[in-house]
Formats: structure tokens, sequence, C-alpha cells
């Protein structure tokens, strides 16, 4: 934040071109004060970030004005506000919106108006900004989850996803990164559709439900394949990772493509301290596949969290069935604890439950309600125990 809470004296120029002064009018002050409130969390409409976060706000000056014909005290409040953006394209929308809090200051007796100007940062201030918000992969203070499964269709990216969510209803402000570049979906989940952005060269997030996410298919219109190879699919991995604008994340999720390809390999390397949720079925054959996976992931010197079991049982007026066999997550754990001489515990079975795909499909995780708050559902409170597990195990690891 810049040095926002600039006055003139009382009696000085009026001319907008001096600088401001410290004042004494404690009415000035209360009104300064006041729109820096309103205004610091107002989001970037390009940035996805808070205004005040990204020290967009380069001062704020009230200024008093005479006038004969009213009884209101009216006060001019000037507000500079500097914006990284590209190609001289100041977003109007947010001049508006600053313009509008501000205005609401006023009351019976105070008069506000609002003066709002919006200047391109200056280079060498941005530089330092996006060195200052980039992700640190050595940061130890944003965890990194992996999630992994050995075979796809084991609804591995409807884990992530709704695990992300709940991050997002529970505070804690989740990236998510679609690395499962060739069967890329998570952009589709979360209901959004624009191309992400870039400033300075570097990719800002989309955002929906909380959640801040890149994926390869808002880059792929029309849904159409990709057509990658190892090399091109690291880079693309990096770009995610090292050249995306992440800002304020309490943790990234990574959705990783099944197996142990390029991807899988391209994550250990680059995020040497996330930790790897394992995601299989409870089919046995499905286990062993999954394990695999893990274990690859494992000897990068990742830590394997836990395991969970998806589409685990199905439950109906009470009873429980179970369609695709039992036992396939505590055999992966099993397995897992086995190879790694660590305990990889069986964290959550996720039951077979039709609101993952049906509200996936209209965008909207199903954990969440509309208003983006955790749905009082047994679906919901499973992915909560699951959240929680995850930050005590991170937390013992020394990651969050």
């Amino acid at each position: 934040m810049g040095n926002w809470m600039k006055t003139k004296a009382s009696g000085e120029s009026e001319n907008p071109e001096e600088v401001c002064v410290p004042t004494s009018d404690k009415e000035k002050l209360r009104i300064e004060k006041e729109a820096f409130g309103k205004i610091r969390d107002i989001i970037s409409p390009r940035l996805g970030i808070e205004i005040s976060h990204f020290d967009m706000i380069s001062s704020i000056c009230a200024v008093k004005r005479r006038s004969i014909f009213s009884k209101e005290a009216i006060y001019e409040v000037n507000v500079d506000i500097e914006v990284p953006e590209e190609g001289g394209d100041l977003p109007e929308e947010l001049e508006e919106e600053i313009s509008r809090a501000v205005s609401s200051i006023g009351s019976p007796l105070i008069k506000v108006i609002p003066s709002v100007k919006l200047h391109p940062m200056d280079k060498a201030k941005l530089d330092a900004l996006m060195e200052r918000h980039n992700f640190s992969p050595e940061d130890p203070s944003i965890p990194v989850l992996a999630v992994a499964s050995g075979k796809g269709g084991v609804g591995k990216s409807s884990i992530a996803l709704n695990l992300a969510a709940t991050y997002a209803a529970r505070g804690k402000k989740p990236g998510l990164i679609d690395a499962d570049v060739y069967g890329y979906s998570l952009h589709a989940m979360l209901g959004i559709t624009e191309r992400p952005k870039t400033v300075d060269s570097m990719l800002i997030p989309a955002s929906a439900w909380g959640i801040k996410a890149v994926s390869i298919g808002m880059f792929a219109p029309d849904n159409k394949p990709i057509l990658w190879r190892g090399p091109r699919l690291s880079k693309a991995f990096s770009q995610f990772v090292n050249k995306t604008l992440w800002g304020d994340i309490g943790i990234l999720i990574v959705d990783l493509p099944p197996g142990t390809g390029d991807m899988v390999i391209s994550c250990a390397q680059m995020l040497p301290s996330a930790g790897c949720l394992l995601v299989t079925t409870p089919q046995i054959s499905a286990s062993l596949v999954a394990s695999r996976s893990a274990v690859a992931f494992s000897r990068f010197n990742e830590r394997i969290l836990g395991v969970v079991e998806n589409m685990a049982f199905s439950q109906e007026g009470g009873k429980k069935s179970f369609p695709f066999g039992k036992g396939g997550g505590e055999k992966a754990s099993e397995i897992l604890s086995e190879s790694t001489g660590q305990p990889v515990p069986l964290l959550a079975q996720i039951p077979l439950d039709s609101d993952i795909s049906m509200l996936c499909d209209e965008g909207r995780p199903a954990v969440l309600n509309e208003d983006g708050s955790l749905r009082p559902t047994p679906l919901a409170n499973i992915f909560s125990s699951l959240a929680e597990k995850i930050d005590a195990s991170m937390k013992a690891d020394g990651r969050s």
C-alpha cells in the first residue's frame, strides 16, 4: 500500500497538482480512513487480487470545499490508483466501483464527492510487485498438495475440485492447477469459460467459487485435444507454477494426470515440498495400480499424506451397498506404508453421490451452496474432515 493518507492543511492552495500534507482536521482524517476501509478489499477485475494487497492505492486525499448554497460540509475525496494494466487500457469498472464505495461515506451533514484517477503503474514498481507476489516453491508457508491416481476414471479431478472448494469455504484461499493436460476438465467443472489474462508476461489465474485456477483447457478452443510431447508438457507446468500470479493463497492443489508420466515427474521436481494424496477405487486391482503412482512420487522425497477411496459405497434408505467391491483403499494404504516405511493412512471414503457429477456439470462443486458456503450434507462433512486431516499432516511435516 502506498502513502495513502494525504491531505491539505487549512488555507493552503487547493490546486490538485500540489502535494498534500498532514492536517489536523479530524473530519478529513476520518473520511480518508473510512475511504481506505471502503476500497481496500475491492478486487482488481483483471488481477483478481485486492487493490490494497497489490499496492495499487497511491493516495487518498480529502479536501473540504466551501458552499454558500448548502448547509452540508462538502468534501472532495481524491483517490489515485496505480493500475498494472497492459496496452494502455484502464478498467472503467474499477473506477466506477471505487467511486461508489467512496460516495457511500456521506451522511446527512456531510457530502462526499469522489474523484478517482487511474494511472498505469510504473514498470519498476510492477516488476518488484510481481516478484513479491509470485509463488515460490521454496516458501514453506504455502503448502502444496498433489492429487494423484494410478489410472483415469477414478474421480481424481472431482476429489481435487471439491477439496479446493472446501478449503475456499473454510477461508483458506486455495490455488488449483489442472496438470492433467490430456484429460483437462477442472475449468468446466468450475464453470470457467474465459481465457486467462496476462500482466507483464505473468498469467493471471481465473477465479470461481473462491478458487484461483489455471488449466490448459482454458486455452484449448472448442474442447480440442492437446497433442504435446514431454518437453512442452514440462514447460506448460513450469508456466503454471512459476509464471502465474497466484497472489495471496493459503494452499496450492495440483490435479496430476494419472500414471507416472512426464507431468508427475515435472511436478515432483518443481515442487519438492509437495505432499501427495492418492485417489483409488474399492477394487483391489485398482489399488495396486494406484500404489505404483504414489511410490513413483515418493522417489523424489515427496511425502504421501494418505489415500482417498472414491466411489467406496452407495447408500439408499440407510442401507449401504458396494457396487465396486471393497478393500481397495485399505490395500493401497497397506502397500504404501510398507513401501515407504512410513504410515500412509486411509483418510476418507467418498460415496457414490449423484450430486458430484450433476453439480460439476453445472459448474458448481458438489460441496458448496449457491452462495459458496459449505452445504450441510454428509458429502461436505467428509470433505471438511479430509481437509482437516491433510492440514494436520502437513503441519506435522512443517509444510504449513
